[in-house]
């Protein structure tokens, strides 16, 4: 087996890690502190990245951008991380989005859409699926009538009429094209009863809420889309009526991999960040780092990092190998690489003491961030369940 990169895999991951070191890491923690969340999103260093074809990176070359595999994306995303996990996971929500302009959208769809997307630096994408009764539900999913979203779509002449809402959802806000998945057969459950449509702001009926407060990740957008008798053409209908849920399974892969990659690369700046501390912090005369009961924390962090990038790694490159992919393994690819990376944050601080508890350190807001993917792209407890029927 041979795990070297490509040269071109080696440059991209350069180019976002000098990005996140010149332009994310100088802005990101005084920027996540600004009150109100709906003016904290930072849209010059959005742009500043998508100038440099990040916001592209996952759409083929055909269609303008850079043909990114899966594998590569989890390399930008992890060095994005590095920077801030909320930049990072604007770019990659983009990238997951990305996915279903090219394997789901049609040509039409495509010739609508695709021009602008390329032309305009603040164009971001963004799928609403997770509602106030129905986030696990959706996922699991709990197939039955009474269970999932209840937003609805139904058909009126070439027209669906929807209703409803959809919350805590990526990009939200920030999006200038959304993937919204509606029910529309409230008679079965999710799995038969779905449908994917495209969904832009300037639609009547369609407004945002509020914007949401997070814990950690804060300088990525998540808002509540609401719908009130909002039109939506037949046109924009992406998969066949009720069928959504099967044509993202066939057609779309690597969502919760890509996940996992930002996550780590926040779980690597706290690592780095206990490593230069405890090689300068000086107690019982000596650099800590030199104390045992430290050096097993940060011994421990190297093999949880390494650990998961190993395996993130071969996920990301199964994902393109149509005689290799395993569903299986994404899922359980996000479980395993978020839960060591919220032990290599909580092993981080405990590595800075005291000190490491105040707002003022750094390590608050990396445990802050990692903590979000023990949630994000679905809780872990709903991969793992999942992962149950292909094991």
């Amino acid at each position: 087996m041979d795990f070297r990169l490509t040269d071109e895999q080696i440059a991209l991951q350069k180019l976002a890690h000098d990005f996140a070191e010149r332009e994310i890491r100088p802005i990101a923690h005084e920027q996540e502190k600004i009150a109100d969340p709906a003016l904290r999103f930072p849209w010059e260093v959005v742009e500043k990245g998508s100038r440099l074809g990040l916001r592209t990176l996952a759409l083929p070359e055909e269609m303008g951008g850079a043909g990114a595999d899966v594998l590569t994306l989890c390399l930008v995303g992890e060095e994005l991380a590095w920077g801030d996990l909320g930049i990072a996971v604007t770019f990659d929500q983009t990238w997951k989005i990305s996915h279903f302009l090219h394997r789901l959208a049609n040509d039409e769809q495509r010739a609508r859409y695709l021009p602008a997307f390329l032309e305009d630096h603040r164009f971001h994408l963004a799928v609403g699926s997770t509602e106030p009764n129905a986030g696990s539900d959706n996922i699991v999913p709990y197939n039955s009538p009474d269970a999932g979203m209840r937003t609805t779509a139904v058909r009126d002449g070439d027209h669906w009429v929807v209703n409803g809402m959809k919350h805590f959802i990526s990009n939200g806000g920030a999006a200038k094209l959304y993937f919204i998945l509606f029910r529309t057969d409230t008679t079965k459950g999710v799995n038969e009863g779905v449908t994917l449509f495209i969904v832009t702001p300037d639609m009547e009926g369609f407004t945002y809420g509020r914007v949401h407060e997070k814990m950690g990740q804060r300088l990525s957008q998540n808002a509540e889309l609401i719908f009130e008798n909002c039109r939506v053409p037949d046109a924009n209908r992406v998969t066949k009526v009720n069928g959504a849920m099967e044509e993202r399974k066939r057609f779309v892969r690597g969502s919760n991999i890509e996940a996992a990659a930002t996550v780590l690369g926040t779980a690597r700046a706290a690592y780095e960040e206990a490593l230069e501390y405890a090689r300068n912090r000086v107690q019982g005369g000596k650099p800590i780092i030199d104390h045992q009961a430290v050096g097993f924390l940060l011994a421990d962090c190297f093999a949880d990092y390494e650990a998961s990038r190993r395996l993130l790694h071969y996920a990301a490159w199964t994902a393109n190998q149509d005689d290799l992919y395993d569903p299986k393994i994404g899922f359980m690819t996000k479980c395993f690489v978020s839960e060591a990376s919220f032990r290599i944050a909580t092993r981080a601080l405990e590595v800075w003491g005291g000190m490491g508890y105040m707002t003022e350190a750094p390590m608050e807001k990396y445990l802050r961030d990692a903590t979000s993917f023990l949630h994000s792209d679905g809780t872990n407890q709903a991969m793992r369940i999942r992962t149950m029927p292909f094991l």
